[in-house]
Order: C-alpha cells, then structure tokens, then sequence
C-alpha cells in the first residue's frame, strides 16, 4: 500500500506544478525561451539526488567526500544544490560543465540511491524526518518523492 501512496504523492506533485506553473501565466511567458541551462539543471538534478539520499543513509556527500565539487571548480558546500537563492542569475550562466561531467556524477549518485533504495524497508520508508519547519513533518517516503519531483521538474 505504501508504494501506492509514493506514486499518488507523486502524480499530484506533477499535477499540482503544472497547475502553479500555468495558472497565472501570461501569453509572453508561455512562449519565452527557458532558463537555466540544460548543464545546470542537469547538474541540479544530481546535487539534489545526493545531498538527500547521502543525508537519509547518513553518508556523507558524494559531492565532498569523492570530490565532485574540485571537478566542477566549485567549492564544496553540503548546502548549494542549485536552489534560486543560492545562485544568481550570473552564475546560473556561467555554469559550465561537459555532458560526460554532469553524466558522470550522476551515474555515481543515481548508484548511490539504487543501494539506498534496495537496502530499506517499509519502516524507513514510513520514518518521520527531524524537520520541524514542516507541518507535517516528512516521512522518508515523502522525502524522495520530493527528490523525484525535483529531477522530473527539472529534466523536463
């Protein structure tokens, strides 16, 4: 029942961002061309994936601990994952990455969460998170839903 749970959670985030995305849109902005770029969302995609699932199986970030952030020249922050308010516009920009870079470290984290997945149980899945700021506070299962939202966001 619960993976019945997981994939409604999951369908009515979709649904619920399409209908937030294009409820107030205007004409301009249904047609404008999109930003950022396909190497910075793809790279958000991966930090997202790892910052989460190293925080769930108590591990430390690929990120640091493998040395991601050296290889992509920036600093090795366990909180910078992309979000708007971490980064400008500016250096949304100037991001710049190879294919094979950004394919890289996310066949590493996509691995990392594949042994994360195989090795819980439902009770884990069902385990409330230590984030007061929500109300609710998230289970596990919410969690990567989140993450899953997150990556179908932004692969488009």
């Amino acid at each position: 029942m619960i993976a019945n749970d997981i994939l409604l959670d999951a369908f009515t985030r979709v649904h619920e961002s399409l209908h937030r995305t294009l409820g107030d849109i205007t004409p301009e902005e249904l047609v404008k061309e999109p930003h950022p770029s396909i190497g910075w969302l793809a790279w958000r995609i991966s930090r997202v994936m790892d910052a989460n699932v190293s925080r769930l199986s108590g591990r430390e970030q690929l990120w640091i601990g493998e040395g991601w952030a050296a290889r992509f020249g920036m600093p090795p922050e366990p909180a910078d994952y992309g979000r708007s308010a971490r980064h400008t516009r500016e250096q949304v920009k100037s991001f710049r990455a190879s294919a094979q870079q950004l394919l890289d470290y996310h066949d590493t984290t996509y691995e990392r969460m594949k042994t994360y997945l195989n090795s819980i149980s439902a009770d884990e899945l069902a385990r409330e998170l230590d984030e007061p700021q929500y109300d609710p506070r998230p289970t596990v299962a919410v969690r990567l839903v989140s993450v899953l939202e997150n990556a179908m966001t932004n692969e488009g």
